[in-house]
């Protein structure tokens, strides 16, 4: 276990900042977004972290790595348009929606004197770190804030780490990544982007309101129906940031094959990496937290629906296409003294029940509730509720910008991010198997890394 402490602290200066249109003038039109794009959980920012190497001897010689991205953002915006607006409300004041303003993204160039080895595998995260995203006030309004940022910061080394902050209502993690990959072929010389965006939200847009056929208490328990006129933040506030760390456990995929085998034996069919891991993190969270064990819980974690829907979403589809699927259980007994494979078919069974039709619902339930909605004063995450998300195969680490695809790529901005406490991510190359971060009270660090131990 590695705990993300601020012993050792990253100096950066920026040097300037710049906003980068489309390349071409773009439509200017208003733009629908689903209610997928547009609840509580993703009314907020994500931020990707990427770190290259100098690549070659003559890196800077060659190219200046600043200049290649800028040049090839304004030029991939003219695709991505939607990514160069800004977010405003519709006239109900509640609905959000984009409005296609061609101003662009924001652009930031810094340096520091500090070389790549003061990162580590980034396995630390250290508030220092938070240099290497731009960061606008936590007050600021989701309208206030451009839907794209950049940040590209070389160190003396030779090495640069890209910086890049995603307004989640334009698009999901998937989507972020396609649009960086794009953007990396663009940079690389490409002509001709090898995935076409496509906006198309519409798909989505909610059919009849009485197509409501379930309960959606994932929806109304979590705090994600709220009051869109309150400016309340996605975010924690900073006396309650303060309480919490970071801690990282890897494991080798040797390791993760001893723990998976005697649970698809008990089980009679094979489990995933992903459902063994949840169902470690999960039981680990309630122990380390001294979770009352009469309490009821919940597993939430994102299932992405693109395939699910007949027709399928298009290639290309960069919105929110994911849904929170959520395993629950009446007590937290059930998912501590219970087998570890009891805990796993739970999570199967809630994967399984993120279908169309399900989705269809809830899509219909948001439309249907926007009405009444009811304004909450604290948004923090229930206790009782452990979230997941996972980003080993979104395609972040697959980002080429002409000189390898990045040593290490991984979420930014970690411990201001509500909706994922535990996360899922690749080890820095070289290393096989999975690293699985937690954000937890100070307080429970201990008591996390004797659980997960012992679970092994």
């Amino acid at each position: 276990m590695k705990e993300y402490c601020s012993q050792v602290q990253l100096t950066v200066n920026v040097l300037g900042s710049v906003m980068v249109p489309p390349s071409r003038p773009s439509p200017k039109t208003i733009l629908y977004l689903s209610n997928l794009d547009d609840h509580l959980i993703v009314r907020r920012r994500f931020d990707t972290l990427l770190v290259y190497n100098n690549g070659s001897d003559n890196f800077y010689a060659s190219q200046n790595p600043v200049k290649v991205i800028r040049d090839a953002l304004s030029q991939v915006l003219s695709h991505y348009y939607p990514l160069a607006g800004r977010i405003r409300r519709a006239e109900d004041g509640r609905k959000l929606e984009v409005e296609c303003t061609g101003e662009g993204a924001l652009f930031v160039e810094a340096s520091t004197h500090n070389t790549l080895s003061l990162l580590g595998e980034l396995e630390e995260l250290k508030p220092s770190f938070e240099q290497l995203l731009f960061q606008f006030p936590l007050t600021a309004e989701i309208e206030e804030v451009p839907p794209l940022i950049f940040q590209v910061t070389r160190f003396d080394c030779g090495g640069l780490v890209v910086g890049v902050s995603f307004n989640h209502c334009l698009c999901d993690g998937r989507g972020a990544a396609q649009f960086l990959k794009g953007l990396a072929e663009i940079a690389r010389g490409e002509t001709k982007l090898s995935v076409e965006p496509v906006w198309q939200r519409e798909f989505l847009k909610p059919q009849q309101t009485h197509l409501v056929r379930f309960q959606h208490d994932e929806l109304l328990e979590s705090g994600f129906i709220v009051n869109p006129n309150c400016s309340i933040q996605q975010q924690l506030p900073a006396e309650k940031a303060e309480d919490l760390a970071l801690t990282s456990f890897f494991f080798s995929s040797d390791a993760l094959q001893r723990i998976k085998q005697p649970i698809a034996e008990d089980l009679k069919e094979n489990c995933t990496t992903f459902e063994v891991l949840a169902a470690l993190a999960w039981r680990a969270r309630i122990m380390a937290l001294g979770i009352p064990l009469n309490n009821a819980v919940r597993f939430i974690f994102g299932v992405d629906m693109r395939r699910a829907f007949d027709p399928t979403l298009p290639e290309g589809y960069y919105g929110n296409g994911q849904y929170m699927a959520c395993a629950r259980s009446a007590t937290a007994e059930e998912v501590v003294n219970g087998s570890l494979s009891h805990a796993v078919k739970m999570i199967k069974n809630a994967k399984l029940s993120a279908n169309e039709e399900y989705v269809r619902s809830s899509i219909a339930f948001l439309e249907k509730k926007r009405s009444c909605m009811q304004e909450i004063t604290d948004v923090h995450m229930f206790v009782e509720d452990t979230y997941l998300t996972d980003w080993r195969w979104l395609g972040f680490n697959q980002v080429d910008f002409g000189w390898g695809e990045p040593l290490i790529s991984c979420p930014g901005n970690f411990l201001k991010v509500l909706v994922c406490p535990i996360a899922l991510q690749l080890p820095p190359k070289g290393k096989s198997g999975v690293m699985v971060v937690f954000c937890v009270p100070r307080s429970a660090l201990k008591a996390l890394d004797t659980e997960l131990h012992s679970l092994i």
